[in-house]
């Protein structure tokens, strides 16, 4: 029997708060392929989804996609992944649970190679045993791609893991998995969206958090 239990985080709006550098790598994207502006609100309520969907969502033609990405990522990796800040109270948790014997895994539908750069920048690194992420290509990028990834590479059957995220997304993929999740309210998700399959808690705080995995 495997006593061994998982936590897979998402990144943005669950360990941390991108809206500053995701927004205004959209915002540079979206004018680099002469689309208009768009509402600040309009645009932090596509933060999480993978890149590619995102830009169809806001209306950009598919034949400037591409543009659009790689405008987008142009401005991300110069400054736009350390526009960004840790959640207040997330390191005490991940600290809390590595030693009390869990594994922790991020599990984001952000490219791995940010994702890893962001969590070195943050000094959150030595928390995970593995960053599981999107592919720069975007053929694996949609959350239930990415747990699965995440779950095959740390050998952990899907019982013994528990999702954290804050958009539906999360558990919505976590779920297709057979995945228990937890859903957090202070990132970029609506909570009224939150009810899916396996979903053993929505929480308010970190703290609230820690209690809810302590008693999983």
């Amino acid at each position: 029997m495997n006593d061994d239990r998982y936590c897979l985080f998402d990144l943005d709006g669950t360990l941390t708060d991108p809206e500053a550098g995701i927004v205004g790598s959209m915002r540079h994207a979206l004018s680099a392929v002469g689309m208009p502006e768009v509402d600040q609100a309009v645009l932090r309520s596509h933060i999480g989804p993978p890149l590619q969907d995102v830009f169809v969502m806001l209306g950009v033609p598919q034949e400037r996609l591409d543009d659009a990405v790689a405008a987008y990522r142009e401005r991300f990796t110069a400054t736009g992944m350390y526009e960004n800040e840790v959640i207040p109270g997330i390191p005490a948790v991940l600290e809390a649970l590595v030693a009390d014997g869990w594994t922790l895994a991020v599990a984001t539908s952000k490219p791995a190679v940010y994702a890893e750069k962001i969590l070195v920048h943050f000094e959150l690194d030595g928390f995970f045993t593995y960053v599981a992420g999107a592919t720069l290509d975007g053929s694996r990028r949609h959350k239930a791609n990415v747990i699965r990834h995440a779950l095959d590479t740390l050998g952990a059957p899907p019982e013994a893991a528990i999702m954290i995220g804050d958009r539906p997304e999360d558990v919505i993929g976590a779920a297709q998995c057979q995945v228990r999740s937890v859903a957090v309210t202070w990132g970029f998700g609506d909570p009224a969206d939150f009810a899916a399959p396996g979903v053993i808690a929505v929480v308010g705080t970190p703290a609230h958090l820690l209690e809810v995995l302590s008693a999983a």
